[in-house]
């Protein structure tokens, strides 16, 4: 008797963590200069953690400078090279993010696995709000003790931090203003709530 044909299931599309708290419009107290903060989401990402195994970590970084033009950034900084974006998560320790379709963690897997990379794909286990406005460091201020005044977090810094309780990375993007924060999936609901409540005074825009 022959077997029967086994066809694979196409896998349900990516949800996002805030569907059931998402709420596009003003909100808060929003004065004649409208809102301070923006609050919007960055869905179609993909993002891989990169280990260097112990001693290897030169090496990594050789193999991606020479392949991708990714030169891997120092302790509290983030870099990019074409379309990937990497920021330092601990000694020897990365995160690489990209536009989905960018087949990040089989480029990756592949150029750092023979000198002693590991990769691990974390595109389903986090959330990325990106807060950009006038208040936005007033509103982070809320629920961080790190300093987000731009003389001591400049463009392209990130950390290592607890906002609002929660574990998170900060990562400081274009200009004065614009920042991505990064928290585990199960945690996002609760970091968006909190940052809705510190941002009311301020009056705010969920994109």
């Amino acid at each position: 008797m022959a077997e029967p044909e086994i066809r694979p299931t196409a896998l349900p599309p990516r949800r996002s963590a805030l569907d059931s708290v998402w709420a596009p419009g003003l909100h808060g107290t929003v004065g004649s200069a409208g809102p301070a903060l923006t609050i919007s989401r960055r869905p179609g990402l993909s993002a891989v953690q990169l280990d260097a195994r112990r001693g290897r970590s030169a090496a990594l970084q050789t193999a991606l400078r020479d392949t991708l033009g990714l030169a891997l950034p120092e302790p509290g900084r983030a870099a990019a090279g074409g379309e990937i974006r990497a920021l330092w998560h601990g000694p020897d320790r990365w995160m690489l993010i990209a536009r989905d379709g960018a087949d990040l963690h089989d480029r990756v897997h592949a150029i750092v696995q023979p000198v002693g990379g590991v990769v691990v794909d974390q595109g389903h286990g986090r959330a990325i709000l990106r807060l950009e406005g006038p208040r936005v460091r007033e509103v982070l201020a809320k629920g961080t003790g790190i300093d987000l005044h731009p003389r001591a977090f400049a463009e392209d810094a990130v950390a290592q931090t607890a906002v609002f309780h929660l574990s998170a990375t900060i990562d400081r993007r274009r200009g004065t203003g614009c920042f991505d924060v990064h928290v585990m999936r199960g945690f996002a609901q609760t970091f968006f709530e909190s940052l809705c409540e510190a941002a009311g005074e301020f009056g705010y825009r969920v994109a």
